[in-house]
């Protein structure tokens, strides 16, 4: 991709040409610092496209469109009882009109407000909205093509700009608790990997490839090939395809993992998918190349749809790839364009309408993938006290003293712990908030029986399951934990060093100091390792160097 004339590798280029002085000016100017979604002139850019967004001019019928509104509503934070965002879960209720897929009104239910719908209610509210949740899903299924990929009625072809709402709608439903078979996905991962064309590039309407040669694809776009990149992404990840970081050898004795008989065999016994991961790795690298070689900011046509098809892909890629810019130059690409094309009442106005291209531009700003993303492989939706999420079945909490607290274990704690060691199943989220939310004496009792298993999940791939493990590990006080959370201290998240170092301290009782920053550096990560390493050799001088 291309790159501007003051990032990156022509720094230096720039600086032979006109010397150190303009640059310092341009540094000061701020033009040497790239955009990004908590940058201060993007956050006013975001504030005023809700705000257009949340007034009566933002008036757009389309069930896709009230979704849109909503979807963006709550992303940017607003209140679930925010009038917009109640309009669009009743208006979408009301259009329901009927259960039958087969009788749907084919003309208002699109693919598009099909699966927007879905997104936007699955965010909303799952358990309120379940209903109407599975009825749209069922009908979504009816749409899907015998080949796999979503399209117009009247045509055979599958639609790859269709397709990408077909598929982002049916991992988000998947990761709120509904069923969605695993058939359906393989078999749109399929066709996108037939209707590639051998350039790399995604067309509109797509050519099945017959056999192992690719066919050439018609109306080749730079959002066609983000769209339908992005959905193989999406594919990889359902199917569980992504391929896990490499596992540490440098894990202290109570985190190195003893399989049982039973486990392995439960492993063997796992449904495999009929996907080959080699193809979907041929298939995005030659998208990849297709993308940096036709990239250019902004698009000929379909800029706003297209800049969200931009983040959705580059963020599932992220994933796939274990690689995340901090600055991505295509991020600050679209911003930069998106802040001088913006309108005054803060909208955008392209080729889709005003109240989904802005929703679009609002959604690429936020980075609105990326998020969702962290959401589905953390913690879930909702906020309680301490940070910690709402569960998204809300019987299971209940109000102390004006305090949301989870409920107490339901079913056995096997079951917890279970559920625990995966990320993608339905009763994660809630699992990670009951550990988060017992009390000390609990956590006692259950680290009495399964403490091997709670310290296995400091080595989990989840960062909520880390997170609460942490947390729950730094209640017992319990010096047989210390040398799991020095191990925690190196972990990736900020958010679980920190959760460490506060268990730490409180085994060494001394909870509320803070001993290390929220922009903590390396080297300061290395000292606090250091300085508790050498305090835990002072109370167990046999202990192991990690």
């Amino acid at each position: 991709m291309r790159i501007p004339v003051f990032r990156h590798g022509t720094i230096s280029v720039l600086t032979r040409r006109i010397g150190w002085a303009w640059l310092f000016l341009a540094a000061i100017s701020g033009r040497l610092l790239a955009l990004t979604p908590s940058s201060p002139e993007v956050k006013e850019a975001i504030d005023r496209g809700v705000q257009f967004l949340a007034s009566d001019g933002a008036n757009d019928e389309r069930f896709g469109a009230k979704a849109l509104v909503g979807l963006v509503l709550l992303t940017h934070g607003e209140p679930h009882d925010h009038p917009k965002i109640v309009d669009a879960a009743a208006k979408i209720h009301a259009g329901l009109t009927e259960r039958d897929p087969a009788k749907f009104n084919t003309s208002s239910w699109d693919v598009y407000s099909t699966g927007l719908a879905i997104i936007f209610l699955c965010d909303h509210d799952p358990a309120a909205n379940r209903e109407d949740i599975e009825c749209l899903l069922k009908y979504l299924r009816w749409r899907q093509k015998p080949h796999g990929g979503w399209g117009y009625l009247e045509r055979e072809t599958g639609d790859t700009s269709m397709t990408q709402y077909g598929v982002l709608s049916s991992w988000t439903a998947s990761h709120a608790g509904f069923n969605v078979p695993q058939e359906s996905i393989e078999a749109v991962a399929t066709w996108l990997m037939k209707t590639q064309d051998p350039s790399g590039g995604f067309g509109y309407q797509g050519t099945i490839a017959k056999g192992n040669a690719l066919e050439k694809q018609s109306e080749i776009r730079p959002s066609m090939t983000a769209a339908g990149s992005g959905s193989l992404f999406i594919c990889a990840s359902f199917l569980d395809l992504i391929e896990q970081t490499e596992k540490r050898k440098d894990l202290p004795t109570a985190l190195k993992e003893i399989k049982s008989k039973e486990a392995i065999k439960k492993e063997k016994e796992r449904i495999k998918t009929r996907i080959d991961l080699r193809q979907i790795r041929e298939t995005q690298s030659r998208a990849k190349d297709w993308m940096e070689a036709n990239y250019k900011m902004p698009p000929a046509e379909w800029p706003h749809y297209y800049l969200y098809a931009l983040e959705r892909c580059m963020s599932f890629r992220e994933l796939f790839e274990h690689k995340a810019e901090k600055e991505p130059q295509w991020y600050d690409d679209g911003a930069e364009w998106l802040m001088k094309t913006q309108g005054k009442e803060g909208s955008w106005n392209g080729q889709c309408g005003a109240v989904p291209d802005t929703a679009f531009g609002v959604l690429f700003l936020m980075r609105s993938t990326k998020k969702k993303i962290e959401k589905a492989l953390s913690f879930g939706e909702g906020t309680m006290i301490g940070g910690r999420g709402i569960p998204k079945d809300t019987s299971e909490i209940e109000v102390r003293g004006g305090h949301i607290v989870a409920r107490p274990l339901l079913g056995p704690a096997e079951k917890l712990l279970a559920a625990l060691e995966k990320p993608d199943g339905r009763d994660f989220d809630r699992s990670v908030e009951l550990l988060q939310a017992l009390p000390s004496d609990k956590v006692e009792d259950l680290t009495a029986k399964y403490g091997d298993k709670i310290r296995m999940l400091v080595n989990s791939n989840a960062m909520g399951a880390r997170l609460a493990a942490v947390q729950a590990l730094g209640k017992t006080r319990n010096l047989d934990n210390v040398e799991t959370l020095i191990y925690a201290l190196t972990d990736p998240s900020p958010q679980v060093v920190q959760a460490a170092d506060q268990a730490l301290l409180r085994i060494r009782r001394a909870p509320g100091t803070s001993a290390i920053s929220d922009s903590f550096s390396e080297e300061d990560r290395r000292l606090l390792i250091e300085k508790w390493k050498a305090w835990y050799q002072t109370i167990r001088p046999g202990a192991e160097e990690q």
